[in-house]
């Protein structure tokens, strides 16, 4: 472990900017004249938890890890909703225990994965939230219009070993279908999805696979095939949506394991999977992250006499638990980045790498090479020896379980929303720094008092010659 904590201690003099070899994450520098530009971010930190040991609540929490970007009160900004509660932009205005659910369990707030949509049709959106201790299984939350007012709560799917959803189009109607994330298999159990309805009770319920095929932690909506229908994308394979999917059964296609990093046993994967030409070539690949060991993955499609196969790349191998992640267009270009991160002492600080630096990171990609930026990176260690009695550090800024991307300042830059241990933050996304001399906004130096000016210095004197 020390070995691997020094490794990862010297990445940081590469991280910014390196280029990440698809066949193994080795970092190959660019050209000096090539040298990847760095977009801008200003961080906010929305809120979080107080830190009172004799409480038990601490500056890594509890606090949710999940976050929802949606307009509340109807006044065209975009509010966050975490856990209990929630934030009126722009002045980031809190509303406490809003809905039920995300209860506080010890260092745990129980509430593991978050999205937002209009359910009932009604022109307001609401809040979809999964639980996998207090209240298990997914719930939705009804906006009632009105701030102030506690939102309805409606069960979905009651179900223990559940661990968040896909919100997507399965059906082929409106995009507001729900793949459910089973992490434990069960007897009897298979994968499932909610189609969304017209009408109440709003959902049906459709088996996605026969018992425990594609069952883990992970999975995601895609196209694979490029029949214009989207699939869905587990650890194991993939199933392929038929022409009719809430008639007819979808094919399993075993064509892919994944394994975390170092490991030689199928593990689980951040939420959701990704699905994305990462490699300009026309196919969609596949995007894992392992949720809970080392390792960051692209799954190259490839295509040979009509026979379809999978290549695994490693983008990260040194850094664990990307529990979550994102596509979004950070910098305008028309093509997406990938935004991911290391989950802030996810089980409690007893995953490995537990205290290894947590970051949060963005990736440009093209023809599958990627570029590693960095949005935050900070050590842990250092504040938890025995010789440490300062305050609490500020803006140790981890990955939680839902991460998103949303336009929060209205000046067309996509921004990022991150929910975790320590807090709800924004990172501000103010574009491409300007290489030429800007505007001075430091006070000139005449108006300080103290300023004098600067004399040429005097030289002591000859003296003459006797």
């Amino acid at each position: 472990m020390e070995n691997r904590v020094f490794r990862v201690a010297l990445m940081v003099i590469v991280l910014s900017g390196a280029l990440c070899a698809a066949d193994g994450g080795n970092p190959t520098p660019e050209p000096p004249d090539e040298a990847p530009k760095e977009l801008i971010f200003v961080p906010l930190k929305i809120d979080g938890p107080v830190h009172d040991p004799a409480k038990h609540t601490y500056w890594f929490g509890p606090f949710a890890e999940c976050s929802s970007v949606l307009d509340i009160n109807g006044d065209g900004k975009p509010d966050v909703a975490a856990g209990r509660n929630y934030y009126l932009a722009p002045h980031w205005a809190k509303y406490s225990d809003y809905r039920d659910g995300a209860e506080v369990n010890g260092p745990d707030v129980d509430d593991n994965y978050e999205g937002t949509m209009d359910v009932n049709n009604d022109g307001r959106p609401d809040v979809l939230s999964s639980g996998w201790m207090r209240r298990q299984g997914i719930w939705w939350y009804e906006n009632p219009g009105e701030v102030g007012v506690k939102w309805n709560s409606h069960a979905l799917h009651p179900a223990d070993g559940l661990e968040g959803m896909v919100i997507g189009n399965l059906a082929g109607h409106d995009g507001k279908d729900v793949l459910v994330n089973y992490f434990a298999k069960k007897p009897g159990r298979g994968l499932i999805w909610f189609e969304h309805l017209d009408q109440a009770p709003w959902f049906k319920e459709h088996a996605l696979g026969p018992e425990n095929v594609g069952v883990s932690h992970g999975s995601g909506i895609g196209d694979i095939n490029g029949d214009g229908r989207d699939d869905v994308v587990t650890t194991s394979g993939w199933f392929e949506s038929p022409p009719r999917p809430t008639e007819e059964p979808w094919t399993w296609h075993h064509d892919y394991q994944f394994t975390p990093y170092g490991s030689d046993k199928p593990g689980g994967a951040g939420l959701p999977i990704l699905v994305t030409d990462v490699n300009g070539d026309g196919l969609n690949d596949i995007i894992i992250g392992s949720d809970h060991g080392y390792g960051l993955a692209w799954y190259e499609q490839k295509m040979d006499g009509g026979r379809r196969t999978f290549i695994r790349h490693w983008i990260e191998t040194d850094y664990p638990t990307f529990h979550t992640m994102i596509l979004a267009d950070l910098d305008g270009d028309g093509r997406p980045e990938l935004i991911t991160g290391k989950q802030l002492f996810a089980h409690n600080g007893g995953d490995v790498g537990g205290f290894e630096p947590v970051f949060v990171f963005y990736y440009k990609f093209q023809k599958g090479r990627f570029e590693r930026h960095i949005l935050s990176y900070s050590y842990l260690q250092p504040y938890f020896t025995s010789e440490r009695n300062g305050p609490p550090p500020n803006f140790v800024v981890g990955v939680g379980m839902r991460l998103q991307a949303a336009d929060m300042d209205s000046d067309g830059r996509l921004d990022v929303v991150v929910a975790c241990r320590t807090g709800l933050y924004i990172f501000f996304n103010k574009g491409y720094s300007p290489k030429t001399r800007d505007t001075n906004y430091l006070p000139s130096r005449e108006s300080y008092p103290s300023h004098a000016l600067w004399a040429a210095p005097q030289r002591p004197a000859q003296k003459k010659k006797q």
